[in-house]
């Protein structure tokens, strides 16, 4: 501090000028730098006739008429129409993919067929791994649970 600003209780002088302009003039132009980039960078994105989110029309074509917006008129019938068509996808036979013969058939038929055939389970104390049985199922080498592995082979 200077001797003056001790006598005064106060900092007398100011702050330097030209560092604070400098600094201004280098943090607009640095935005500016940026903004183009981003500005550019954006253009490169999109094809020719696209502003971002829109589709660009020539200048000659007009629209007729504003389009309409595509709302439900009536969306309790709407609901039961979906829920009609859905039931009967449940309820019936039907393809799914003629060409490669894929039918689906009534749910309750299904459920049925599910639980007379059984789930599929892991059978009981096997001593093989996830991994094993999914070796074995692809026909891959026949893998021997850990306990058979590690018993010695008899010699004779």
């Amino acid at each position: 501090m200077s001797a003056d600003s001790i006598e005064k209780g106060y900092e007398t002088s100011d702050i330097p000028f030209w560092p604070w302009v400098w600094f201004t003039i280098g943090f607009v132009v640095s935005l500016v730098v940026i903004f183009l980039g981003v500005l550019v960078f954006s253009r490169s994105l999109v094809g020719h006739g696209i502003s971002i989110g829109r589709t660009e029309h020539a200048r000659e074509a007009t629209l007729d008429r504003f389009p309409h917006p595509q709302l439900q008129t009536n969306p309790p019938n709407d609901l039961n129409d979906y829920l009609k068509a859905k039931n009967q996808e449940l309820t019936t036979y039907g393809w799914i993919d003629r060409k490669n013969g894929i039918v689906h058939i009534p749910i309750q038929q299904a459920m049925d067929r599910f639980l007379s055939r059984g789930a599929p389970v892991r059978p009981p104390d096997s001593g093989q791994t996830e991994i094993d049985m999914q070796v074995q199922k692809a026909g891959g080498a026949k893998i021997l649970p850990p306990a058979a592995a590690e018993k010695p082979s008899p010699t004779p």
